[in-house]
């Protein structure tokens, strides 16, 4: 569902609502493979989620322990892995109405928005989800280019996965000091997945990734669970929150 008519929608948009539109964002999604950001896509986006055609993809039902990457086994149960091989894209219509909901719809019914009057904003947001192999660790020095906000995923159970964080925090300030000598910072949201497995002692905790990281003032972090939905929402709301206010920053 990549946006291939950004422009038209665009113009629309600022044409109908020249208020409520915030502008189109590019959310860079990051981290190892198997720290869940394609599934973090799923769970934000259900069914408007459709892997690029482009992107060749292969899932796997095997134990959780492969499926997850996770250094340990965990019992005999079962999972669906999705891994991405290539780049996901996918472009949608974020909508924060006046009762303060947050709904997403496929950018082909922005004229179907423009007749209601409930809405407060309108956003326009392109995700890209990047392959987590280390053979595509070029990929995200590429898709860093522009981005608007990076969105930084690691497998709570896993250590090579949370260590690998701090990777992708080195890439996002080499894109702030690319295009602005590092005066605008872009936003940055940790997120530590997996957390529906605390209660079997897997799961490593934030102030353990904090600690390793070391500086943390400048980044928003998040437990989050794929299979729960848990931290998903505040992400986003967080996400629209910390790009509004960089929006009034720079004017």
């Amino acid at each position: 569902m990549t946006i291939r008519a950004t422009g038209h929608v665009t113009r629309v948009l600022k044409r109908a609502i020249p208020h409520g539109f915030k502008g189109v964002y590019k959310i860079n999604i990051v981290g190892s493979t198997g720290a869940g950001k394609t599934e973090f896509l799923r769970c934000l986006l259900g069914d408007l989620f459709e892997p690029s055609a482009e992107a060749q993809r292969r899932s796997n039902t095997e134990n959780m322990v492969d499926a997850t990457h996770t250094w340990f086994r965990i019992g005999r149960e079962k999972e669906e892995s999705t891994t991405t091989v290539s780049l996901n894209t996918v472009g949608i219509l974020l909508v924060r109405t006046l009762f303060n909901s947050i709904e997403f719809h496929p950018v082909k019914e922005v004229e179907q928005l423009l007749l209601r009057d409930d809405i407060e904003e309108i956003w326009q947001f392109v995700f890209f989800d990047n392959a987590g192999q280390e053979r595509f660790d070029f990929m995200p020095q590429i898709t860093m280019r522009g981005a608007d906000a990076v969105i930084v995923l690691a497998d709570g159970t896993n250590m090579a996965s949370i260590e690998k964080i701090s990777y992708f925090l080195e890439l996002t300030r080499e894109e702030e000091y690319r295009a602005s000598d590092g005066i605008n910072q872009i936003p940055v949201f940790i997120l530590l997945n997996k957390r529906d497995l605390i209660e079997r002692g897997f799961y490593i905790g934030l102030e353990s990734v904090r600690h390793m990281i070391g500086s943390t003032e400048e980044y928003v972090f998040y437990e989050t669970s794929m299979k729960t939905g848990e931290g998903v929402d505040d992400t986003i709301r967080s996400l629209i929150s910390r790009l509004y206010e960089k929006s009034l920053e720079q004017r």
